[in-house]
């Protein structure tokens, strides 16, 4: 029996399931956003904790600020966060589009950081 997924483009949904089943499947940088984007449409938060991980360790700050605040990955936030040192940086960012699309905890949290520096 065939159950169709509405929504879903399929060589991303392949990718998802590559990574869940057993396999030398990594994420990389071209697969990150639309695996993120399904895990968190099918809950699979193991998927989204490596995704998680696999931004941490690249360098696209605002980037990488915009998703942890549209997915609530805590982690990430706080990795992204510990890596402002100046007050130039903060008011870089504020400056940004970016900042724009931000919750207002994650603007919050940017201030906290601008007091700590």
């Amino acid at each position: 029996e065939e159950i169709e997924i509405k929504d879903v483009i399929y060589e991303d949904f392949l990718d998802l399931l590559q990574l869940i089943y057993p396999g030398d499947v990594e994420i990389t940088n071209r697969t990150v956003l639309h695996i993120m984007k399904l895990a968190d449409q099918f809950q699979m938060e193991g998927v989204m904790k490596q995704a998680e991980k696999f931004l941490i360790r690249s360098n696209e700050f605002k980037n990488n600020l915009n998703l942890a605040d549209q997915y609530r990955l805590a982690r990430l936030k706080d990795h992204c966060l510990q890596s402002i040192t100046t007050s130039q940086e903060v008011f870089e960012l504020c400056k940004s589009p970016v900042y724009a699309t931000f919750s207002l905890e994650m603007k919050g949290a940017i201030c906290d950081r601008l007091s700590t520096i």
